[in-house]
Formats: C-alpha cells, sequence, structure tokens
C-alpha cells in the first residue's frame, strides 16, 4: 500500500472534547507507524492553539510531533497578513484570543476593526452577536471563519451551529457579497499544507463528517474514509446519497485493513 493518511481528530481519534481517546486509539496510531504509513491528524478545532492541543494529548497518551499535526490555526495567521489585516473583532474562545494577540494581531470589541474573525464560542450571546453583525453591516469588517464547519456534536450528544453557520448566518443579515474563505477541511489550501512532505501515491481522508470534510475531499481527488464513531451514523450516511470509498465502526477494524492491504 504506497499511501499516506490524514485522520481526523474529533470523531475519529477522540470522542470528546476534553480530547479523551477511543480504547483503540493508542493501539491504532502504534500500527500505523510500524507499517511505516505516513499520516497527519487534521482537525478543524477552532477553540484551542495547535501546541495547546498537542500537550493535552499528550497527557491522555497520544503523543504526536508538532508536524503531525494540522488545525486551521495552522494557516490563520499567515492569512490575516497576506490580507493586510491588523485590527480584530474575534468571536471565540480566550486560548484563541490570546494565540492571535501573541501573533501580533490587535484584537479589541469594537465594530470599528478590518475583520470579523469567527471560532467556536461557547459564549456567544445576543451582544456578541449584534457587534459582529455591526462590525460588517456599518465597519465593512471581512467575515474570516476559522474553519467552516456546519454543525458540532457536544459531549452531552445535543448539537448546536459551527463557526462557518455563524459566520453564514452574519453574511446572510448584511448582504456581505464576498465569498468566506475556508481555512480548515476540506480546503484546497488546507489540504496542501496538511499534505507537505507526505508520501504516496493515493490520500485517503478518514473522518466521521460526512457533509464537512468527506463531500468535499472527494472533489479534491482524495479517497474518502467514513468513520460511524462520531457525529454521523451509517443511517445518515444512506440520508445523504454519499458513497465513500470505505466505511469502518472502529480504528480496530480500520488497522485489520491496513495490515491486510500493506502485506498483500
Amino acid at each position: 500500500m504506497s499511501a499516506s493518511l490524514l485522520l481526523d481528530l474529533d470523531g475519529v481519534l477522540v470522542k470528546d472534547k476534553a480530547l479523551n481517546p477511543f480504547p483503540d486509539t493508542i493501539e491504532f496510531l502504534k500500527g500505523i507507524r510500524e507499517l511505516k504509513i505516513p499520516f497527519r491528524v487534521v482537525s478543524n478545532n477552532s477553540t484551542k492553539p495547535p501546541k495547546t492541543i498537542l500537550k493535552e494529548l499528550k497527557e491522555k497518551g497520544i503523543e504526536l510531533k508538532e508536524e503531525e499535526f494540522i488545525s486551521p490555526l495552522s494557516l490563520l495567521g499567515d492569512y490575516l497578513k497576506e490580507k493586510g489585516i491588523k485590527r480584530i473583532l474575534f468571536l471565540g474562545m480566550p486560548p484563541v484570543e490570546e494565540y492571535l494577540k501573541e501573533m501580533g494581531f490587535e484584537v479589541i470589541q469594537d465594530y470599528k476593526v478590518d475583520a470579523l474573525v469567527i471560532g467556536q464560542d461557547r459564549g456567544l450571546d445576543f451582544k456578541k452577536l449584534k457587534l459582529a453583525t455591526s462590525a460588517v453591516f456599518l465597519g465593512g469588517a471581512k467575515i474570516i471563519p476559522i474553519n467552516l464547519s456546519r454543525i458540532v456534536k457536544d459531549d452531552d450528544g445535543l448539537y448546536f451551529p459551527g463557526a462557518g453557520s455563524i459566520a453564514k448566518a452574519i453574511a446572510h443579515a448584511c448582504n456581505y457579497k464576498e465569498d468566506l474563505p475556508n481555512l480548515g477541511k476540506p480546503s484546497r489550501d488546507f489540504m496542501e499544507y496538511a499534505l507537505r512532505g507526505l508520501k504516496g501515491k493515493d490520500i485517503y481522508l478518514v473522518s466521521d463528517d460526512i457533509y464537512t470534510d468527506l463531500m468535499g475531499t472527494k472533489d479534491l481527488g482524495i479517497k474518502t474514509v467514513f468513520m460511524t464513531t462520531g457525529k454521523y451514523n451509517q443511517e445518515e450516511l444512506k440520508k445523504s446519497n454519499f458513497a465513500p470509498h470505505l466505511v469502518f465502526h472502529s480504528l480496530k477494524e480500520l488497522l485489520q485493513y491496513l495490515y491486510i492491504t500493506v502485506s498483500s
């Protein structure tokens, strides 16, 4: 098997927002390393900087090198600088706000800004939405979602709108005409960044997200592997009218498939 793997984090390697691994996660990562299958762990996480996630994963027993983990925040700083953005209104979590400040951006609570940057915000309320809408409608701020995630599954089994859905709602309210950038999966920029240095004839994205990840990725010529361990089950796959290349119900199943494929 001459292939490389892009492994989604949430719903594939970890089962909750506390980054607790599935029972077979550590054995799976050990197995693909033994098989010498190149891989990257890719995540649309917009709540924590990459180094923080790596530290927390290590505490849970998942050890990754810095270059083996990619999130939209890996691309965000360069993207904002390329666009000449300096003043930001941010909807999101405090660790990412600090991350933006550390990169030299002015993050303020005012509608007169260059850009509205949107991540996952568990403290989102009317006041924040009003200021964000005013930044775009009155201030002409650019809307920059950290990712275009449509829906997110919480640890209690319930769901809430992703950063992409909030961004699109504000864009609709303001009659915003510019295309919304996608710094996360499955944009071409993100995938090309994630694939730097990887070798292999075929690229497989392993994900639990049918709509955000797998559908868009297939259009890029990347093969798709659907895991039923996350936000969507087999029934949702039937509803979607989408046919991934492979479907597995656990990492143990996937590893067994890889052992057979590599040795054949």
